[in-house]
């Protein structure tokens, strides 16, 4: 079962995302800041297959977090997530990544989740 880490300061999306993946098999990780974020992967042995990061967080970004998960953890597996991709710096930062990102609100049904079935297919399964 491949396990996918979820990090958003909105309870809210971390609870519907969430249900989203168990419901379609998922093993499901959350946290609601990229400190809590790097305090779990300090705690367990165990990578997520994927880690879907808000952009927008309190303290650290999350495009901070996936540096800091890259350096330490040698983790590369960060798909994000924003609400501000109008903004210009957002855009770039997203463009010079050349990451998989989502715009907020989710289409999950009809993007994220086909998506995440291919990808983890893709370099996992």
């Amino acid at each position: 079962m491949s396990l996918i880490l979820i990090v958003d300061d909105e309870p809210g999306v971390l609870q519907i995302v969430g249900d989203w993946l168990k419901t379609d098999g998922y093993e499901v990780a959350a946290a609601g800041s990229a400190e809590e974020a790097m305090a779990w992967f300090r705690q367990t042995d165990r990578r997520p297959n994927a880690a879907l990061l808000d952009i927008k967080l309190p303290g650290a970004n999350g495009f901070e977090l996936a540096d800091w998960l890259a350096e330490d953890f040698d983790f590369q597996e960060t798909i994000f997530l924003t609400a501000f991709f109008w903004e210009d710096e957002t855009r770039q930062e997203l463009a010079a990544r050349q990451r998989p990102y989502f715009e907020k609100p989710l289409k999950f049904t009809d993007e994220v989740l086909p998506f995440l079935r291919r990808y983890l297919g893709r370099n996992h399964g």
